[in-house]
């Protein structure tokens, strides 16, 4: 597993055959392109998929603030909630996310407390999963073909094989979960 952000952008830089850097902070082209969209990148890659290092659980306060309309209390997301996954209210209750009157990110509802399953911003690349390297490695790769070696075909290979590492990734993490039994009942058995 890579233990920096560096090593990270090293491995997108190998596989489109430019020069390595050192630090992200390096006076050199392929540097100052790292810097700018790795941790952009690393958010949207955290986001798009359920990888299972990067989901927690929370208990929300409740805010002093009041909704205008619409809904009865105000929680306070973690600075850390890239996207909220599914929440402890019962089924079809409502709920959204809002930005706050303080500027804050809010989860609002009707009910009284709430718990949230959500995607954490993790920036911490020791707790990375190999397969979420991979794909971010690719990904930046994919991101940095063309402006440092002027392929568009370059890019587009590596496009495609960061999307075979997501697809991949998924299935390593569905293993990971139990598996969902579904009872039978008149509507299955006429099926069957």
């Amino acid at each position: 597993m890579a233990t920096s952000s560096v090593q990270i952008c090293n491995s997108a830089l190998i596989k489109i055959g430019a020069k390595t850097i050192t630090a992200l902070t390096d006076d050199s082209k392929a540097a100052r392109l790292c810097n700018e969209q790795y941790d952009k990148l690393r958010k949207k890659l955290l986001r798009g998929h359920l990888w299972n290092f990067a989901i927690f659980r929370k208990s929300l306060a409740a805010t002093a603030n009041t909704p205008s309309y619409g809904f009865v209390n105000e929680f306070l997301l973690p600075s850390d909630v890239l996207r909220v996954i599914e929440t402890d209210l019962i089924a079809g209750s409502e709920w959204v996310i809002e930005q706050n009157t303080d500027g804050n990110k809010a989860l609002l509802c009707n009910s009284s407390s709430i718990k949230v399953r959500y995607i954490k911003d993790v920036t911490n690349t020791t707790l990375f999963a190999t397969d979420f390297e991979e794909a971010l490695a690719y990904m930046l790769a994919a991101d940095l073909a063309y402006p440092l070696v002027q392929s568009r075909a370059l890019m587009q290979d590596m496009y495609k094989l960061y999307k075979a590492e997501v697809s991949e990734a998924r299935s390593f993490d569905a293993q990971e979960n139990s598996v969902e039994e579904v009872d039978a009942d008149e509507w299955t058995d006429i099926r069957a």
